[in-house]
Protein backbone atom coordinates (compact mmCIF):
# COMPACT_ATOMS: atom_id res chain seq x y z
CA UNK A 1 0.00 0.00 0.00
CA UNK A 2 1.60 3.45 -0.96
CA UNK A 3 2.15 5.37 1.90
CA UNK A 4 0.03 8.36 2.74
CA UNK A 5 3.07 10.78 3.67
CA UNK A 6 4.23 10.72 -0.17
CA UNK A 7 1.19 13.18 -0.62
CA UNK A 8 -0.09 16.45 0.39
CA UNK A 9 -3.56 15.79 -1.40
CA UNK A 10 -6.28 15.98 1.44
CA UNK A 11 -10.11 15.32 1.45
CA UNK A 12 -12.06 14.78 -1.68
CA UNK A 13 -8.73 14.56 -3.90
CA UNK A 14 -7.42 12.30 -1.71
CA UNK A 15 -10.42 9.93 -1.98
CA UNK A 16 -9.98 10.51 -6.27
CA UNK A 17 -6.67 9.56 -6.53
CA UNK A 18 -6.19 5.94 -6.82
CA UNK A 19 -2.78 5.62 -5.92
CA UNK A 20 -3.20 7.13 -2.17
CA UNK A 21 -6.65 6.39 -1.74
CA UNK A 22 -7.48 3.82 1.26
CA UNK A 23 -11.65 4.55 1.02
CA UNK A 24 -12.93 3.15 4.10
CA UNK A 25 -9.63 1.86 5.40
CA UNK A 26 -8.40 5.22 6.40
CA UNK A 27 -8.31 5.20 10.13
CA UNK A 28 -9.47 7.82 12.94
CA UNK A 29 -6.45 9.21 12.65
CA UNK A 30 -5.98 9.82 9.11
CA UNK A 31 -9.17 11.07 8.51
CA UNK A 32 -8.99 13.90 11.22
CA UNK A 33 -5.26 15.10 9.61
CA UNK A 34 -6.07 14.65 6.18
CA UNK A 35 -9.44 16.52 6.36
CA UNK A 36 -11.50 13.21 5.46
CA UNK A 37 -13.97 13.33 8.35
CA UNK A 38 -17.33 12.59 7.16
CA UNK A 39 -16.89 11.85 4.11
CA UNK A 40 -16.80 8.71 4.54
CA UNK A 41 -18.88 6.12 6.44
CA UNK A 42 -18.08 6.16 10.23
CA UNK A 43 -16.57 2.71 10.48
CA UNK A 44 -13.04 1.59 9.40
CA UNK A 45 -12.66 -1.44 7.22
CA UNK A 46 -9.47 -3.38 7.60
CA UNK A 47 -7.80 -4.14 4.12
CA UNK A 48 -9.07 -8.24 3.80
CA UNK A 49 -12.61 -6.69 4.71
CA UNK A 50 -12.31 -4.30 1.39
CA UNK A 51 -10.79 -6.91 -0.82
CA UNK A 52 -13.16 -9.79 0.91
CA UNK A 53 -16.50 -6.70 -0.39
CA UNK A 54 -14.75 -6.16 -3.54
CA UNK A 55 -14.53 -9.72 -4.20
CA UNK A 56 -18.17 -10.30 -3.19
CA UNK A 57 -19.25 -7.63 -5.78
CA UNK A 58 -17.38 -9.36 -8.54
CA UNK A 59 -18.51 -12.83 -7.96
CA UNK A 60 -22.06 -11.73 -8.53
CA UNK A 61 -21.76 -11.05 -11.71
CA UNK A 62 -21.46 -14.47 -14.15
CA UNK A 63 -19.98 -12.82 -17.45
CA UNK A 64 -16.03 -12.01 -17.18
CA UNK A 65 -16.45 -8.71 -19.27
CA UNK A 66 -18.81 -7.52 -16.76
CA UNK A 67 -16.06 -8.74 -13.79
CA UNK A 68 -13.46 -6.67 -16.08
CA UNK A 69 -15.69 -3.80 -15.64
CA UNK A 70 -16.15 -3.85 -11.89
CA UNK A 71 -11.96 -4.89 -11.33
CA UNK A 72 -11.05 -1.38 -13.65
CA UNK A 73 -13.79 0.62 -11.74
CA UNK A 74 -11.18 -0.52 -8.40
CA UNK A 75 -7.79 -0.01 -10.77
CA UNK A 76 -8.81 3.58 -11.00
CA UNK A 77 -10.45 4.77 -7.92
CA UNK A 78 -7.73 2.43 -5.54
CA UNK A 79 -4.69 0.75 -6.67
CA UNK A 80 -3.97 -1.04 -3.48
CA UNK A 81 -6.85 -2.93 -3.37
CA UNK A 82 -7.33 -3.86 -7.00
CA UNK A 83 -3.73 -5.16 -6.50
CA UNK A 84 -4.39 -6.64 -3.42
CA UNK A 85 -7.36 -8.19 -5.20
CA UNK A 86 -5.43 -9.66 -8.25
CA UNK A 87 -2.25 -11.33 -5.99
CA UNK A 88 -4.43 -13.42 -3.95
CA UNK A 89 -6.41 -14.39 -6.61
CA UNK A 90 -4.51 -14.41 -9.17
CA UNK A 91 -5.72 -17.87 -11.12
CA UNK A 92 -9.21 -16.37 -10.78
CA UNK A 93 -8.89 -12.91 -12.17
CA UNK A 94 -5.70 -13.43 -14.56
CA UNK A 95 -7.93 -14.22 -17.53
CA UNK A 96 -10.43 -11.50 -16.87
CA UNK A 97 -7.46 -8.62 -16.14
CA UNK A 98 -5.78 -10.08 -19.39
CA UNK A 99 -6.55 -13.22 -22.20
CA UNK A 100 -9.38 -13.79 -23.27
CA UNK A 101 -11.20 -11.27 -21.59
CA UNK A 102 -9.32 -8.28 -22.26
CA UNK A 103 -9.87 -8.88 -25.94
CA UNK A 104 -13.46 -8.48 -25.32
CA UNK A 105 -12.92 -5.79 -23.56
CA UNK A 106 -10.66 -3.79 -26.58
CA UNK A 107 -14.08 -4.37 -28.67
CA UNK A 108 -16.09 -2.69 -26.36
CA UNK A 109 -13.72 -0.24 -25.44
CA UNK A 110 -15.14 2.76 -26.51
CA UNK A 111 -19.01 1.66 -25.25
CA UNK A 112 -17.61 0.54 -21.89
CA UNK A 113 -15.11 3.69 -21.49
CA UNK A 114 -15.36 4.91 -18.17
CA UNK A 115 -11.85 6.57 -16.60
CA UNK A 116 -9.33 7.92 -18.37
CA UNK A 117 -6.05 5.71 -18.30
CA UNK A 118 -2.41 6.30 -19.37
CA UNK A 119 -1.20 8.53 -22.49
CA UNK A 120 -3.05 8.92 -25.53
CA UNK A 121 -0.91 10.48 -28.65
CA UNK A 122 -2.58 11.26 -32.09
CA UNK A 123 -1.56 12.37 -35.68
CA UNK A 124 -3.18 16.01 -34.43
CA UNK A 125 -1.04 16.29 -31.22
CA UNK A 126 2.19 16.12 -33.72
CA UNK A 127 4.96 19.09 -32.58
CA UNK A 128 3.46 19.41 -29.35
CA UNK A 129 4.24 15.94 -28.05
CA UNK A 130 6.77 17.03 -25.76
CA UNK A 131 3.72 19.05 -23.99
CA UNK A 132 1.42 15.63 -23.64
CA UNK A 133 4.08 13.40 -21.77
CA UNK A 134 4.39 16.73 -19.31
CA UNK A 135 0.87 16.26 -18.78
CA UNK A 136 1.68 12.86 -17.24
CA UNK A 137 1.55 12.89 -13.40
CA UNK A 138 4.30 10.22 -12.89
CA UNK A 139 7.89 11.64 -11.44
CA UNK A 140 9.56 9.03 -12.86
CA UNK A 141 8.66 5.84 -15.15
CA UNK A 142 10.15 3.04 -15.77
CA UNK A 143 8.38 0.56 -18.18
CA UNK A 144 6.13 1.99 -20.80
CA UNK A 145 3.99 -0.69 -22.64
CA UNK A 146 2.50 1.24 -26.45
CA UNK A 147 0.09 -0.03 -28.69
CA UNK A 148 -1.05 2.05 -31.91
CA UNK A 149 -4.10 -0.70 -31.91
CA UNK A 150 -3.26 -1.92 -35.49
CA UNK A 151 -3.16 -5.40 -34.33
CA UNK A 152 -5.09 -6.44 -31.09
CA UNK A 153 -4.92 -10.48 -30.01
CA UNK A 154 -5.66 -11.59 -33.39
CA UNK A 155 -9.03 -9.30 -33.63
CA UNK A 156 -7.44 -7.13 -35.82
CA UNK A 157 -7.24 -2.91 -36.06
CA UNK A 158 -8.86 -1.85 -33.37
CA UNK A 159 -7.79 1.80 -33.17
CA UNK A 160 -7.66 3.85 -29.71
CA UNK A 161 -9.36 0.54 -28.27
CA UNK A 162 -6.27 -1.42 -28.19
CA UNK A 163 -5.58 0.55 -25.10
CA UNK A 164 -6.77 -2.35 -23.22
CA UNK A 165 -3.97 -4.63 -23.84
CA UNK A 166 -0.80 -1.91 -22.64
CA UNK A 167 -2.96 -1.50 -19.18
CA UNK A 168 -3.61 -5.33 -18.93
CA UNK A 169 0.11 -6.34 -19.75
CA UNK A 170 1.18 -3.45 -16.81
CA UNK A 171 -1.07 -5.00 -14.38
CA UNK A 172 0.55 -8.48 -14.76
CA UNK A 173 3.73 -7.14 -14.09
CA UNK A 174 2.69 -5.41 -11.25
CA UNK A 175 0.71 -8.21 -10.08
CA UNK A 176 3.31 -11.11 -11.18
CA UNK A 177 6.43 -9.46 -10.81
CA UNK A 178 6.16 -6.35 -7.99
CA UNK A 179 6.46 -3.50 -10.89
CA UNK A 180 5.66 -0.21 -8.61
CA UNK A 181 2.37 0.60 -10.90
CA UNK A 182 3.65 4.51 -10.23
CA UNK A 183 6.42 3.74 -12.64
CA UNK A 184 4.49 2.15 -15.74
CA UNK A 185 2.75 4.39 -17.90
CA UNK A 186 0.55 2.88 -20.87
CA UNK A 187 0.28 4.54 -23.94
CA UNK A 188 -1.80 4.48 -27.14
CA UNK A 189 -0.58 6.21 -30.39
CA UNK A 190 -3.67 6.97 -31.97
CA UNK A 191 -2.58 7.38 -35.90
CA UNK A 192 -6.70 6.31 -37.13
CA UNK A 193 -8.07 3.05 -38.10
CA UNK A 194 -9.02 0.98 -41.34
CA UNK A 195 -11.82 -0.81 -39.33
CA UNK A 196 -15.03 0.27 -41.10
CA UNK A 197 -17.23 -0.41 -38.69
CA UNK A 198 -14.98 1.40 -35.88
CA UNK A 199 -14.76 4.52 -37.96
CA UNK A 200 -18.98 4.38 -38.44
CA UNK A 201 -19.46 3.47 -34.17
CA UNK A 202 -20.77 6.83 -33.05
CA UNK A 203 -19.29 6.08 -29.79
CA UNK A 204 -15.74 5.10 -30.93
CA UNK A 205 -13.08 7.59 -29.18
CA UNK A 206 -10.50 7.45 -31.42
CA UNK A 207 -9.62 9.58 -34.60
CA UNK A 208 -12.20 9.03 -37.23
CA UNK A 209 -9.64 9.03 -40.69
CA UNK A 210 -7.83 5.77 -42.31
CA UNK A 211 -4.61 5.03 -40.45
CA UNK A 212 -1.87 7.61 -41.29
CA UNK A 213 1.04 5.39 -42.45
CA UNK A 214 5.00 5.87 -44.11
CA UNK A 215 7.13 9.16 -43.35
CA UNK A 216 4.32 10.89 -41.15
CA UNK A 217 3.74 8.16 -39.01
CA UNK A 218 7.72 7.38 -38.52
CA UNK A 219 7.60 11.03 -37.87
CA UNK A 220 5.20 10.44 -34.89
CA UNK A 221 6.91 8.03 -33.33
CA UNK A 222 10.42 9.84 -33.94
CA UNK A 223 8.84 12.59 -31.31
CA UNK A 224 7.46 10.06 -28.80
CA UNK A 225 10.56 8.16 -28.41
CA UNK A 226 12.37 11.55 -28.10
CA UNK A 227 9.87 13.11 -25.48
CA UNK A 228 9.78 9.91 -23.33
CA UNK A 229 13.31 9.20 -23.19
CA UNK A 230 13.90 13.43 -22.59
CA UNK A 231 11.79 13.40 -19.45
CA UNK A 232 12.79 9.61 -18.02
CA UNK A 233 15.94 9.18 -19.94
CA UNK A 234 15.94 5.06 -17.90
CA UNK A 235 12.53 4.39 -18.97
Amino acid sequence: MTDIKDTTLRGVNLLRNPWFNKSSAFTEEERDELGLRGLLPPRVSTFDEQVTRLKGIIDTYEKPINKYIVLEGAHNSDESLYFELLVRYIDQFLPIVYTPTVGQACLQYSHIFRYARGLYVSTEDKGRVRQLVANVPHKDVDIIVVTDGQRILGLGDLGVNGMGIPVGKLALYTACAGVNPQKTLPVCIDVGTNNEELLNDPLYMGLRQKRVTGPEYDALIAEFVDAVRERWPNV
